[in-house]
């Protein structure tokens, strides 16, 4: 083999930054919440670590704000027993999982009050900081002010009656308290007033420009996904405004400025420099080890993980509190976020018992590498996706039963009756182009798979190891080592098997190294049953037939068991909340009644400037509709367009004016909407799925039933897209397009997206 030497020019490998957003300390973690941040990122954190990068993941509990002190009052208690309690729990949960921290910290430790304040200050100094009075929500009843987040309402775009004041997490609009309708205070039940109040604001407008350099700049080099991208310009396009970083409580960061003794840090200002805080904390409070990863943007890659609903305060707020300091900051190289994980088609909720949380998991005598695989095979990385114990069963018995469990298994038990558990002696001469191919395919999983994992794909790069192991699989299948070893093949047999075997033991040796980010319980149980002992191989060793000849097996056991439907109906009834709860019949195309009208009239909300009251005429009469188009349309380029209607759509006051039913637009990823015309068709006519169009002669479908009131909620349950310009619906197996009795439904403009 021919010596390659060292250059000493080559560049120093960048440091790995990872941070998972930080947990709040009000509730148990449930699957949706552990997909959406610490699993994802544990999972690229390890293979980091695996692939030789030196390597930091952090996170924490977020510790302070508004939540906290009704939370306490909730329980009575003070806020800090709950955050030690939630802390704890928090922590327990993460640990049983296998969550692989580096450090697991805390808002509350003085170390985050030190770095929080000098960070304020420093911006204060540059004139990013400035005092405003303004109106704030206050719960008359509860004689305090409101965080955003316990005030909900309508939403006056959607219409979702579970939105916040500060984001619908339906439509992922944000929002503001005069933009919701009907907000009521989730403390008292009762509706807030807007009482004045003087704060300390960020000044986002100063530091716009500077930011939107780095945004270009990070977005290119980072790769951002193109949703991720839209968000952070969206903001842009809209110009920044003020934010307030002060609140009227007392549970929170003091404001360290003669005369502000009465107000704490603003909780959204100051959670995210717990990422910083908290790598503090883990470096002993030694700036020197802290900078090197915070303040060292030229030497270290920044990576964050979160829900979507915080991409704004990641792509804008956080990036901008650092540039306005002027210090050299780590800014994000590349964000990594989900969609929402439902449960059996609804949201999780503890009080009603609804859905697996952390301490659920723990209890339910179900690996906590199966919780993992299920949450990463069907991690919603680019739409929301729904856990079903149907699908859980399936995922275990045939994926990690029947796949990788049967591959180690019939591989490790073969050596151990048939080589004595020694792994055999076989040599390079002794492959064949056969096996050559095979291992030359296998390495190039390999590479797909890494290509995967760089790129943050980490779905992808599960489903390739599935497909990997597969691999393995046929080709112990068709090499058929238990005709070889009796002599099937001749007196070469024995010696043939021996090759055959050692490949695949070397490929069960690849897939405890794959499975490692992934499955670290199965992957140490592997290595141990391989004879390894505690030695686990790295990402360098993958491709390699490394496995030492006369190496002794460690004792052979079964990695997963089957589950039977017995349990898995035991284990849906135990999280499917409490009687009467949750009986809500399933929701289908054909319970809507959609409709075609024709827009007579246009005129602007008089009290809200992104919205439209529309005069729709329908087949038995003209309704008023209220649409967030204003945006998007000029008043004459909706007259007279014919447009789809939800008749049955449940009746809204969005800002004082009452809504009839919704109209249905697409927007594509960039943020292009587009109403949904069916142009040929007559006003009256109903629209339907249909299969396989009739090539424009005669349509036939299947004509709906719809019940007489759905809300929004429901409406949203059924997904409605647009794919290469045809309008279809999911429904069983194939996707079938809306239509008319005149056409079916497409788009001009939009070519993939969704319809709301």
């Amino acid at each position: 083999m021919t010596k390659t030497k060292n250059n000493p020019r080559k560049a120093e490998k960048k440091k790995i930054l990872i941070t998972s957003a930080l947990p709040y300390v009000n509730n148990v973690p449930h699957l949706g919440n552990l997909i959406g941040c610490v699993l994802s990122a544990d999972v690229f954190a390890r293979y980091c670590r695996s692939s030789g990068k030196e390597t930091l993941f952090i996170c924490g509990t977020d510790e302070y704000g508004t939540a906290t002190e009704i939370k306490a009052l909730e329980e009575g208690v003070s806020p800090r027993e709950i955050c030690d309690k939630y802390h704890k729990i928090h922590k327990d949960i993460y640990e049983w999982f296998g969550i692989a921290f580096d450090y697991f910290g805390r808002t509350s430790r003085p170390i985050h009050t030190k770095i929080t304040q000098d960070i304020f200050l420093k911006l204060h100094k540059n004139g990013h900081v400035v005092e405003e009075e303004s109106e704030q929500p206050y719960d008359e009843q509860a004689n305090l002010f409101l965080a955003d987040r316990y005030i909900e309402g309508t939403c006056q775009f959607c219409k979702s009656e579970q939105a916040r004041a500060d984001q619908c997490d339906k439509c992922g609009k944000l929002l503001t308290f005069a933009e919701l309708i009907n907000p009521v205070s989730r403390v008292s039940k009762t509706k807030p007033v807007l009482r004045k109040t003087k704060h300390l604001f960020i000044d986002l407008p100063g530091i716009e420009k500077e930011l939107s350099v780095w945004i270009e700049k990070s977005a290119k080099e980072g790769k951002w996904s193109a949703n991720t991208y839209h968000i952070a310009k969206a903001w842009l396009k809209e110009g920044l405004k003020k934010r307030a970083i002060t609140r009227d409580i007392k549970w929170g960061i003091p404001v360290p400025l003669d005369g502000w003794e009465n107000k704490v840090i603003y909780v959204w200002f100051e959670a995210p420099i717990g990422y910083i805080s908290i790598t503090a904390d883990y470096s002993a409070g030694e700036e020197p080890k802290w900078k090197s990863w915070w303040q060292n943007s030229d030497g270290v890659l920044l990576y964050q993980f979160m829900g979507k609903d915080n991409v704004p305060f990641h792509t804008v707020i956080f990036p901008s509190t650092l540039i306005g300091t002027g210090d050299p900051w780590t800014l994000v190289h590349h964000l990594s976020t989900t969609e929402f994980l439902n449960y059996e088609g609804g949201k999780f909720s503890k009080s009603r018992g609804i859905g697996v949380f952390g301490n659920d998991a723990i209890e339910s005598g179900v690996p906590a590498d199966v919780w993992r695989y299920y949450l990463l095979v069907n991690r919603p990385e680019s739409a929301d996706t729904n856990f079903t114990w149907k699908d859980f069963g399936e995922k275990l018995n045939n994926e990690l039963v029947a796949n990788i469990g049967n591959l180690v298994n019939r591989t490790l038990v073969f050596t151990q009756n048939n080589f004595g558990s020694i792994v055999p002696e076989a040599k390079a001469t002794d492959l064949t182009n056969s096996d050559n191919s095979f291992i030359a395919e296998q390495k190039k999983k390999i590479e797909s798979i890494t290509s995967h994992l760089e790129g943050v794909q980490i779905k992808s790069a599960l489903h390739e190891i599935l497909n990997f192991s597969a691999s393995a699989n046929k080709y112990f299948q068709d090499n058929a080592p238990w005709k070889l070893v009796k002599g099937g093949e001749g007196p070469e047999g024995k010696k043939r098997c021996a090759t055959v075997i050692t490949i695949l033991l070397n490929q069960v040796k690849d897939i405890a190294i794959l499975l490692e980010p992934y499955l670290p319980h199965t992957s140490a149980a592997i290595f141990q049953q391989l004879g390894l002992g505690t030695e686990t191989r790295k990402w360098d060793d993958l491709g390699k037939l490394s496995l030492a000849n006369g190496t002794k097996l460690g004792a052979v056991a079964i990695l997963f068991k089957k589950i039977e439907q017995k349990e898995i109906e035991a284990l849906q009834q135990k999280h499917a909340g409490k009687q009467g709860e949750i009986k809500v019949p399933e929701v289908s195309f054909a319970d809507f009644d959609i409709e075609v009208g024709e827009i007579l009239e246009v005129t602007k909300h008089p009290n809200a400037e992104k919205l439209y009251i529309e005069k729709v005429q329908l087949g038995d009469g003209v309704r008023q509709l209220v649409s967030g188009l204003a945006k998007y349309y000029l008043p004459e380029q909706l007259l007279h367009k014919k447009v789809l209607v939800v008749r049955n759509l449940k009746p809204a006051v969005l800002r004082g004016e009452k809504s009839e039913g919704m109209l249905l637009a697409a927007e594509n990823k960039e943020g292009m909407v587009e109403v949904v015309s069916p142009k040929k068709s007559k006003v009256g006519e109903k629209v339907y799925l249909v299969g396989k169009l009739a090539g424009g002669t005669s349509i036939k479908g299947t004509q709906n039933k719809p019940r007489s009131e759905i809300d929004i909620d429901d409406f949203f349950k059924v997904k409605i897209v647009v794919q290469n310009r045809k309008v279809v619906v999911a429904e069983g197996k194939e996707n079938k397009q809306l239509a008319t009795k005149s056409e079916s439904v497409s788009t001009e403009n939009v070519i993939d997206g969704k319809v709301g």
